[in-house]
Order: structure tokens, then C-alpha cells, then sequence
């Protein structure tokens, strides 16, 4: 399978992990014309879409446990 297609799976699936690690980790043998280079450009920007979410879900979690916490040490 390749690379494009290995990286449109993972952000299908929405596993930011595994997109991550693959848009920084690419191909070794390059891409085979503008278009492929067009496609994965995308595909990284939507990793880091994907990303910023993923860090504003975490955040909003984080701020949850500190009201939670606050409101038992109370």
C-alpha cells in the first residue's frame, strides 16, 4: 500500500496518532508527479487539522479534571 494511501486510512479512521507519524515520515523514493506532491500536501494539512482537534479535546479534558479536582479539595 502506499504512503497517500497508508495516511488518507489513518485520518479516515480519525487515529491522529498514526496520521501524525506517518505524514513525518515520508516516502523514501519521493512522489511520482505534481499531482501525488499536490495530494499529500492536503493530506498533511488535514493531519494537522486533525491534530489541532485532538489537542483542543485534550485541553478541554484537562480543564475538566482541574474543576473536578478544585470541587473535591473544596
Amino acid at each position: 500500500m502506499s504512503w497517500l494511501d497508508n495516511l488518507k486510512i489513518a485520518l479516515i479512521e480519525g487515529d491522529a496518532q498514526k496520521a501524525f507519524q506517518i505524514s513525518t515520515n515520508l516516502p523514501q523514493e519521493g512522489f511520482k508527479n505534481l499531482e501525488e506532491m499536490l495530494d499529500a500536501r492536503e493530506l498533511i494539512l488535514q493531519t494537522m487539522e486533525l491534530l489541532k482537534q485532538e489537542k483542543e479535546k485534550t485541553r478541554i479534558a484537562m480543564q475538566q479534571i482541574r474543576t473536578a479536582q478544585k470541587f473535591l479539595q473544596d
